[in-house]
C-alpha cells in the first residue's frame, strides 16, 4: 500500500518552527496543510461562541463548531491513517452539520469495508477467492476503480497494476520469514499478475471475468484516492459552499478558503520534521503523495520499497523519493491522482514525466542523485504553484 501522510492546520502567523510538543506531533507527520490568514482554528470557536459548550448529543468529542459556518473533525482510520474533514456550511444548523460530519465517516468507513483485503467479508478478499472461470458481479464502487485502474493500467504501459496481491503476500511472508524470496518464487507469481488477464465484461451489469488466472487485487495504491473523491461528493451534495478532505497523503480542497489560497505543504523526504515545499491555489486544488520515506519492508538486514514493479515482481527503485501530483483547478480525481502517483514511483522520472504529461495531471517528483542531494522535477503547470520551503 502506498505510503500514508498526515496534515495540521496552522494558524497564518504561526512559524513552521513551532514549540517542542507540536515538534514530536510532527515527527509522527509528514504532510501539512496551512492556510492564509483568515482561516478558522479552534481558538476562534471559543471565542465565536462566548466558551459556550454544545450539549447537542449528536455531537462527537472530536467534531468541531469552528464558528462562521465552519465545522472540523479528524481521526485515524484504515489501520491508523491520519484523517480530516473540514467544511463550510453557512446555511445549516448545527444539527444538519453534525450529520454532514458523520455520514462523511461513514462514507469512508463504507469504502474500506469494499476495498480492504485483509479483510475477507470485504467485497475485494470475496472477489479474490471467487471461483475466477465464471463472471462475477461488483459493486458500483468496486466497478468503477476497476475502470479507473484499467485506464490508467493501459497509459502506464502496465507499471500501475492492481492484481499484485500475490506479490505483495509474497515479500509480506519475507519479512516474516526474514528470507528474501526466490527468482523462481516471483516468476510463479507472477503467473498470476497481470490486467490484461480481467476482462470488465459488461459496463451496464457491472460484472467482470477472469477466465483460467487466478488473479487477486489489492488497490491500496488507488483506493484512498478514491474514498476522498467520494467524501468530496457528498460535502458537496449535501450543501457545503467549501472544504478540504484529507487521508493520509489524498488531499481534495474546494470552494472559498475565506478568500485565500489553499496552501499544502510538502514532506521532506528525509526529515521528518520539516516540509520540502509548499503548493497554493485560490480555487479547487487536489494532491496526491507517494513516498519512499514510510512503511519500508526488512529482510535480513536490507531495506526494500513497499511499492512493487507489477512486471518484475520486486519492489521498485529507491532512488525515487516521492511523488506528488496535482490537480490545480481540481479537474481530475484523485482516485486518477493517487494511482499516477504510485505508477510513477514504479516507472521512474523520464517515463513519470511523460504519464504526467499524458494524463495532462502536474507533479513534482523527488529523486535521489548520484551524491545522495535531493533533486527536484516537476511539470511547468506545478511550478507555477509552487514555492520551495526555506
Amino acid at each position: 500500500m502506498k505510503t500514508t501522510t498526515a496534515l495540521n492546520i496552522l494558524k497564518t502567523n504561526r512559524k513552521l518552527a513551532i514549540w517542542p510538543a507540536i515538534i514530536v506531533f510532527l515527527l509522527c507527520v509528514y504532510f501539512f496543510i496551512i492556510p492564509s490568514s483568515g482561516t478558522r482554528s479552534s481558538q476562534d470557536e471559543c471565542k465565536k461562541n462566548n466558551g459556550s459548550v454544545s450539549l447537542n448529543p449528536l455531537l462527537s468529542p472530536d467534531i468541531k463548531n469552528l464558528g462562521s459556518g465552519w465545522w472540523e473533525s479528524s481521526r485515524f482510520i484504515y489501520h491508523d491513517i491520519p484523517a480530516r474533514i473540514q467544511f463550510s456550511l453557512p446555511s445549516g444548523n448545527e444539527n444538519q452539520s453534525i450529520e454532514i460530519m458523520n455520514a462523511s465517516w461513514t462514507e469512508f468507513k463504507r469504502i474500506g469495508e469494499i476495498f480492504n483485503p485483509f479483510n475477507p467479508d470485504s467485497e475485494v478478499a470475496r472477489l479474490n477467492n471467487h471461483k475466477k472461470s465464471s463472471s462475477i458481479a461488483v459493486s458500483e464502487d468496486l466497478f468503477s476503480v476497476l475502470n479507473i485502474s484499467h485506464r490508467l493500467w493501459l497509459d502506464s504501459n502496465g507499471y500501475f497494476d492492481p492484481t499484485v496481491w500475490r506479490i505483495k503476500r509474497l515479500w509480506q511472508d519475507a519479512v516474516t520469514s526474514q528470507k528474501i524470496p526466490s527468482e523462481k518464487q516471483i516468476a510463479n507469481t507472477l503467473q498470476y499478475t497481470g490486467f490484461d488477464k480481467v476482462l470488465l465484461a459488461d459496463k451496464s451489469l457491472k460484472t467482470i471475468r477472469m477466465p483460467g488466472n487466478n488473479v487477486m487485487f489489492d488497490f491500496g495504491g488507488i483506493v484512498k484516492g478514491y474514498a476522498v473523491d467520494r467524501v468530496r461528493l457528498l460535502l458537496i451534495q449535501s450543501g457545503a459552499t467549501a472544504g478540504l478532505i484529507q487521508l493520509g497523503g489524498e488531499i481534495s480542497a474546494f470552494g472559498d478558503n475565506n478568500g485565500n489560497p489553499w496552501r499544502i505543504g510538502i514532506q521532506h523526504p528525509k526529515q521528518m520534521d520539516q516540509i520540502w515545499g509548499i503548493i497554493s491555489f485560490k480555487n479547487d486544488l487536489r494532491v496526491s503523495t507517494s513516498g519512499n520515506y514510510r512503511q519500508p519492508l526488512l529482510i535480513n538486514g536490507r531495506s526494500f520499497y513497499h511499492i512493487f514493479d507489477p512486471k518484475t515482481g520486486k519492489p521498485v527503485s529507491e532512488k525515487i523519493l516521492g511523488v506528488t501530483t496535482a490537480s490545480i483547478n481540481g479537474k481530475k480525481s484523485n482516485a486518477l491522482l493517487d494511482g499516477t502517483a504510485t505508477a510513477i514511483t514504479v516507472t521512474g522520472r523520464t517515463e513519470g514525466m511523460l504519464l504526467a504529461k499524458k494524463l495532462k495531471i502536474d507533479v513534482l517528483i523527488l529523486y535521489e542523485k548520484k551524491d545522495g542531494s535531493i533533486g527536484e522535477l516537476m511539470s511547468s503547470g506545478f511550478s507555477k504553484h509552487y514555492e520551495k520551503s526555506p
